[in-house]
């Protein structure tokens, strides 16, 4: 723990800032996803995630991505979907637009799911060399609502 304290302090302040806030959001993000169904919780994030700031570029959503990393190392549980949810917040806040799709995927016997978010042309979190096994179910984009995926 103490080890990660002095990592965080030598970041340089704007990641160091970047970082604070993504364990802040997650850690809400996963008290959320714990307490209150998922149709809920999104409209909690569609709230909170009113921008605050001109919109900025695909350095800042490598700067979101390594902040949510960092974060989802912390706290235990924070899987693909919470590291989903807390990226679509700090980007959108920032005033840049968020795709969030959650897809399955089915090896013959197992279901899983899986979540992820692109903005500006990068893939911000659920980085995975098997994305493309997963078929999208649902996106929720930074102006729109869900929509189905057929």
């Amino acid at each position: 723990m103490l080890r990660r304290a002095r990592r965080l302090a030598s970041l340089p302040a704007g990641e160091r800032s970047l970082a604070l806030q993504a364990l802040a959001t997650l850690s809400a993000v996963r008290l959320l996803l714990w307490m209150l169904p998922f149709r809920q919780v999104r409209a909690v994030v569609d709230r909170w995630a009113s921008a605050q700031a001109v919109q900025r570029d695909s350095v800042f959503a490598r700067a979101v991505r390594r902040a949510v990393d960092r974060a989802a190392r912390s706290i235990p549980g924070s899987d693909c979907l919470p590291q989903a949810l807390t990226a679509e917040l700090m980007l959108r806040r920032a005033g840049l637009p968020a795709r969030v799709s959650i897809g399955v995927a089915s090896d013959g016997q197992l279901l899983s799911a899986h979540a992820w978010v692109e903005s500006a042309g990068l893939l911000v979190t659920g980085d995975s060399a098997d994305l493309d096994q997963f078929r999208t179910l649902v996106v929720y984009g930074s102006d729109t609502r869900a929509t189905e995926q057929t």
